[in-house]
């Protein structure tokens, strides 16, 4: 086991991010985390990497786990180079490595200062920082975000083929088929984890839904059948008790 989270419990601005939620992460998952837009998704990711604190609950990692993370908005030191910033990250990360994985990116000129990029190209940069940064956990806060169709092959291909653990957050549904062995939904404050891809996880939850409905129908139909039968009786002396009961 990777990581193992026991009763964790959240809250931010008085709003509940997590309540006692507990699951695991396994060595080499590829993990999605899934919700709507406010359910707290990067918090969690923050949490995990050991960037955020929570008020309950534990968080017990493997000795000497190694994260790399990606956030949204990556922060870079303004006066490096590309080939700098990279290269800075860590002893292991060879200069032909690097200038390889940008080229894959779309970033060609590993010469260009940080400061004269654009938004799209410094997510580029920092998913390639992230992807050579030697670690055991990625965790990677939307890094489809400003990535054509191309970039989004390479690091899908480089994402399935890395033999560490993946956990990260994206709405592209192409995506998530791709690069998934597992689906973490966060909703109302809990977290389901789910084997599959986001299709399996989708048709599951359309059949729970249904099921729900059916649910809801079968209490409608029996409230009905109650209430039909208080007013055919309430007015009977003799079956009075009965209908009150």
């Amino acid at each position: 086991m990777l990581i193992s989270v026991e009763h964790l419990s959240k809250r931010q601005n008085i709003k509940e991010i997590v309540n006692d939620v507990s699951f695991a992460i396994e060595d080499r998952d590829k993990i999605a985390l899934i919700g709507v837009n406010g359910t707290g998704k990067t918090t969690l990711l923050r949490m995990l990497a050991g960037l955020e604190t929570y008020e309950e609950g534990s968080i017990t990692k493997k000795s000497g786990l190694r994260v790399s993370y990606l956030p949204q908005d990556p922060v870079f030191d303004e006066d490096d180079t590309i080939l700098q910033q990279i290269l800075s990250m860590d002893k292991e990360i060879q200069e032909f490595e690097a200038k390889s994985i940008l080229g894959k990116l779309g970033i060609s000129d590993s010469s260009l200062n940080i400061s004269h990029l654009s938004g799209g190209q410094r997510k580029r940069v920092a998913l390639a920082r992230a992807l050579l940064k030697p670690c055991d956990l990625l965790i990677l806060d939307e890094p489809t975000n400003h990535l054509d169709i191309t970039s989004k092959e390479i690091l899908e291909e480089a994402l399935n083929n890395y033999e560490g653990t993946v956990l990260y957050v994206s709405h592209d549904r192409y995506f998530l088929n791709k690069v998934c062995t597992h689906i973490a939904d966060i909703d109302y404050s809990k977290i389901q984890l789910y084997v599959g891809n986001y299709d399996f996880w989708y048709e599951y939850s359309q059949l729970q839904l249904q099921q729900a409905k059916d649910q809801n129908k079968k209490a409608e139909a029996k409230k009905k059948e109650l209430e039909e039968f208080i007013a055919r009786f309430s007015a009977n002396a003799s079956k009075a008790k009965q209908a009150t009961s």
